[in-house]
C-alpha cells in the first residue's frame, strides 16, 4: 500500500491532494482457471467440430456465470492440423467485476470411426 500526498497550485492557492495507490478490487481468477483445468482431458463427443465447440462453450459459459464473470469467446482461433487431429488455441476474455483477464485454452479435436469426433481441453494458461 502506498499513500502519497501531493500539493498542487490552483488559482494561486495551495490545495492538498491525496493520491492512494492501493490495490482496489484486484480479483484473482485462479479458482476459475483451476475449474477449467479440472475439465482437461474430459471428452466431448459430437458429429463435427462445431457441435463440440458448442458443448465446450456452453459448459465454460455456465461455469463463468457461477463465478459472476462474463466470457467473450474469440471469433477465430489459431489452428494446427496433424492428420486427423486438430489443435486449436482460443484466447478467452474473462470480464470480472473490476477488470478483464485473458485465458488461453488449448483444445484438441480428433476424428475417429468415419466422421465421428471427440474434443478435449488439453491445457489452460
Amino acid at each position: 500500500m502506498r499513500l502519497e500526498v501531493e500539493f498542487e497550485l490552483v488559482k494561486g492557492k495551495t490545495r492538498e491532494k491525496s493520491t492512494s495507490n492501493i490495490r482496489k478490487g484486484r480479483e484473482s481468477i485462479s479458482a476459475f482457471k483451476e475449474e477449467l483445468r479440472s475439465m482437461t482431458f474430459e471428452p466431448f463427443y459430437g458429429e463435427n467440430i462445431k457441435s463440440i465447440v458448442t458443448r465446450i462453450t456452453s459448459k465454460i459459459q455456465s461455469l463463468a456465470e457461477d463465478y459472476g464473470y462474463d466470457i467473450e469467446f474469440p471469433k477465430k482461433a489459431e489452428m494446427e492440423i496433424d492428420g486427423n487431429i486438430y489443435y486449436f488455441n482460443y484466447t478467452l476474455k474473462v470480464k470480472t467485476r473490476t477488470s478483464t483477464k485473458k485465458i488461453i485454452l488449448q483444445v484438441q479435436y480428433i476424428m475417429y470411426e468415419e466422421e465421428n469426433w471427440v474434443g478435449m481441453i488439453t491445457d489452460v494458461k
